[in-house]
């Protein structure tokens, strides 16, 4: 019976052993999982096709607008920016890195082509108001058709018989045409001196 009962503890050492040795495994190798994931997640945000997770895309919105904040204030409404994130991860999370500098760089570009003769306009009456700054009117009247595209885009290669090649160029060719307009009403209000009707080039 006492030879029995040591054969018993020395199993149950031996099983607390070999748990105790699996759990310090376990532990030594979670951290670099973790850092494998983290280094997987970060990738994935820069990946050059598909669409790309919504909570990393969310995340690094987050970061990459509060750290631009200051310059973005002087752009957009308090409004606007709130509507700006929002537009910014869904660009992110259907086109990537790439769909979202292209609106970025139409909102700089557009901002810049405003300010163009700014006082002048102001004193004529005809300037942008809030001194040019951006609300959710203007962010998604100049990227709602845009946002469509990107997502119809995201869905695979081919979507309501059209391949995402061609909802790619209407998401350029949305943003264009705005920022066209834009640059055209911008600099005509404030150097143009004759107006006239596009379709018949009569003043």
């Amino acid at each position: 019976s006492s030879s029995s009962s040591s054969s018993s503890f020395d199993n149950n050492n031996h099983y607390i052993r070999q748990h105790h040795t699996s759990s310090n495994i376990q532990l030594q190798m979670d951290p670099t999982s973790t850092t494998e994931a983290i280094a997987s997640s970060l990738t994935s945000l820069f990946q050059s096709s598909g669409p790309i997770p919504f909570l990393p895309s969310l995340a690094l919105n987050f970061l990459l607008f509060f750290t631009l904040r200051p310059k973005l204030m002087t752009m957009l409404t308090p409004e606007g920016f709130a509507h700006s994130l929002a537009l910014g991860t869904m660009l992110w999370t259907t086109l990537g890195w790439r769909g979202w500098t292209v609106c970025v760089l139409y909102l700089f570009l557009g901002q810049a082509v405003t300010k163009v003769g700014f006082e002048e306009k102001t004193k004529l009456g005809i300037a942008e108001g809030r001194g040019g700054r951006r609300g959710p009117e203007n962010v998604w009247g100049s990227a709602f058709t845009g946002v469509l595209c990107a997502a119809a885009a995201a869905q695979g290669s081919e979507f309501l018989g059209l391949s995402s090649n061609v909802w790619l160029l209407g998401y350029v060719a949305s943003l264009a045409t705005k920022l066209a307009d834009t640059f055209a009403s911008e600099i005509g209000k404030a150097y143009g001196k004759t107006t006239f009707l596009i379709t018949s080039l009569k003043p």
